[in-house]
């Protein structure tokens, strides 16, 4: 174990083990949305495009496709446990590091993680963009809309418009779908495939992003399947490329070319991307946390090793957290207008409350545990906040996510 409490192997399938205890972030049929469409063949991280490189443009492109070794940057923030990205995604809710990446979106699904998608203007009705893509963890990926149609149904409708280059009819059918399954990350992203298809380069940049801040794009094998010739592609990739020359200032052209290029597996470029976004648009959290990601560490930045964690030197335990001082009625509010309420009962239970600026007020419920310093909240429909406790002065504590990055202050809560 290590000084946080967490073991070597944090995590297994929808639960992570902090301590003893061993927590839910998912009910035990949970799968991503991904889990549930047959296109899907992988997510970007160590599934690498085709062959060639990025060179003066886009580089060349080749039949030599196919699936690297991957790499981490680790720690990551989402996974709020110190560790980096090599461990994958896979089939479960946790795994990446960044942005609340891992969490399936609770950290900003609770309003802990202030969201804002800089792209989006309101433009389109159908659906929010001002938010992340919401995780239902109770509801399986192959859930049947209200017309007895399946998600994969419209994905798979909207694909073979899609294929016969009628973008519009593409458009309306994926538009509906999202309409129908809100939850359904892969239709997201598709929509935004159809939107850079069509040059709508700010719809589509609005789009991804809001997929990308909680969870992983698809690889190149899923993008160009989804294409009958590459020749299309290039096209299009070389319009969005020539807009971004013609408009160095936009940032929402520049976090779309970084997607693309991350899709294809070339890292390099879509940094580059990436860190021109965190320039020109200083706030946007998500391009800053993919600049990290992407930015692979330098040899001499590469950790030392260190012993097996059993034979790590001791360092001294946290200060153990009465539990019972947490019982109440607790208030936290931060400076963009946000406010929290949270309410911790004697029989373990507790309930979040949370409104944005804006926004309606959000709540949920579940059940809590305290370990030495550790307070975990388990959202009964599934997933977890886990943050470290420190007591202020009579009547006030911190509450801070395990593993968060030193700028993160956490939440001030007092009765």
């Amino acid at each position: 174990m290590n000084r946080a409490g967490i073991t070597s192997r944090p995590y297994a399938g929808n639960s992570l083990n902090y301590g003893n205890r061993s927590f839910n972030l998912a009910q035990s049929n949970y799968r991503p949305a991904f889990y549930g469409h047959g296109l899907y063949h992988g997510y970007w991280n160590g599934n690498y495009g085709f062959g060639g490189g990025y060179g003066g443009g886009w580089g060349g492109y080749g039949p030599g496709w196919g699936y690297g070794g991957g790499w981490g940057y680790g720690p990551g923030y989402g996974l709020g446990l110190g560790l980096g990205l090599g461990l994958g995604y896979g089939f479960a809710p946790l795994g990446w590091g960044y942005g609340g990446w891992g969490l399936g979106s609770m950290a900003y699904n609770s309003g802990y993680l202030g969201y804002s998608n800089p792209y989006y203007n309101g433009s389109f009705g159908g659906y929010d963009y001002a938010q992340p893509i919401p995780v239902d963890y109770s509801v399986a990926p192959t859930a049947v809309g209200a017309e007895g149609n399946t998600a994969d149904a419209a994905l798979n409708a909207a694909v073979e418009a899609f294929k016969q280059n009628d973008y519009d009819a593409a458009l309306d059918i994926v538009n509906k779908g999202v309409a129908q399954f809100p939850n359904d990350s892969v239709l997201h992203e598709f929509r935004a495939l159809v939107l850079f298809a069509r040059r709508d380069y700010q719809q589509a940049a609005a789009t991804i992003h809001s997929v990308l801040a909680i969870g992983p794009g698809w690889d190149w094998t899923t993008l160009a399947s989804l294409y009958t010739s590459i020749a299309i592609y290039t096209e299009q990739l070389r319009a969005l490329e020539e807009f971004t020359r013609a408009n160095p200032q936009d940032g929402g052209g520049h976090f779309l070319l970084g997607y693309h290029y991350m899709s294809a597996g070339h890292a390099a470029a879509a940094a580059k991307q990436f860190q021109q976004v965190v320039t020109l648009v200083p706030g946007d959290r998500v391009a800053a946390d993919l600049t990290k990601m992407l930015s692979a560490p330098s040899a001499d930045q590469q950790p030392t090793p260190q012993p097996p964690v059993e034979t790590q030197t001791a360092t001294p335990e946290a200060t153990p957290v009465d539990p019972a001082t947490l019982v109440g009625t607790w208030q936290a509010a931060r400076e963009d207008g946000s406010k929290f309420e949270l309410t911790l009962t004697p029989d373990s239970k507790f309930t979040w409350k949370f409104s944005m600026k804006g926004q309606k007020p959000q709540e949920f419920s579940g059940t809590y545990t305290v370990e030495t310093n550790v307070l975990a909240l388990e959202r009964q429909e599934g997933g977890s906040l886990i943050g470290q406790v420190t007591p202020g002065a009579a009547g006030k504590f911190n509450f801070r996510l395990v593993g968060a990055p030193p700028e993160d202050k956490g939440l001030n809560f007092g009765r």
